[in-house]
C-alpha cells in the first residue's frame, strides 16, 4: 500500500486502471481531485489515487459509467416506470443529448488541459478534437504547432523522447 505522501504518475496509473490518461483527468475532475505537475510528468498523491480507485468500481465495476442509461444495470429501480423511446425523432433527440454530453465532457477536459499545462500525445489530442490526423504544422508566433476552436496547440519536441502537444488559448 502506498505512504500517505506517495505520489503517482498517471501513466502508471493508465496502465493499473486499464484507462486512458483523458478518462483518468476526467474522473479525476468530477470527484474534485486535481494532479499535480513536476516537470514532464503529471502526479496524484497516494490519498487522491484510493479516491480514485473507489470512483473507478463503484458503479458496479464499470470503470467508465455510460453516457446513456435506459435500464439499470444492476436491478435497481422499477423498469416498467422507466419511459420508453419510441419513434425515430425520440432517438434523434438521445442521439443528440449524448454527442452534446460528449462534447461538453471533451470541452472540460480541453480546458483542464489549457489550465495545468499537461501535455497530450497525438493520437489523444485528435480524439479529443475529434479529427482523424492532425492538421499539418505551422509557424506560429511560440512555436510550431496549430490552431482549432480557439486553442494552440504547441509541439513539444525533447531530445530522446516522443513529441507531445502542450495546449494554449489561441490569441483573439
Amino acid at each position: 500500500m502506498p505512504v500517505a505522501d506517495e505520489m503517482l504518475t498517471l501513466s502508471r496509473l493508465e496502465s493499473e486502471l486499464g484507462l486512458s490518461r483523458a478518462e483518468i483527468l476526467v474522473l479525476a475532475q468530477r470527484i474534485g481531485i486535481s494532479p499535480e505537475r513536476r516537470g514532464l510528468r503529471t502526479f496524484l498523491r497516494a490519498s487522491d489515487v484510493s479516491r480514485l480507485r473507489a470512483a473507478v468500481t463503484s458503479d458496479g465495476g464499470e470503470l467508465v459509467p455510460t453516457e446513456l442509461e435506459l435500464v439499470q444495470a444492476h436491478g435497481e429501480g422499477d423498469a416498467s416506470s422507466l419511459p420508453v423511446v419510441s419513434g425515430d425523432s425520440n432517438w434523434m433527440k438521445a442521439e443528440q443529448f449524448a454527442d452534446l454530453r460528449l462534447f461538453r465532457e471533451r470541452l472540460e477536459i480541453l480546458e483542464q488541459l489549457v489550465r495545468t499545462g499537461i501535455e497530450v500525445d497525438s493520437r489523444e489530442l485528435a480524439d479529443l478534437l475529434q479529427l482523424r490526423r492532425l492538421p499539418p504544422l505551422q509557424d506560429l508566433d511560440d512555436g510550431k504547432g496549430f490552431e482549432r476552436r480557439g486553442l494552440r496547440c504547441l509541439r513539444i519536441q525533447r531530445s530522446g523522447q516522443r513529441s507531445s502537444w502542450r495546449l494554449v488559448k489561441a490569441a483573439s
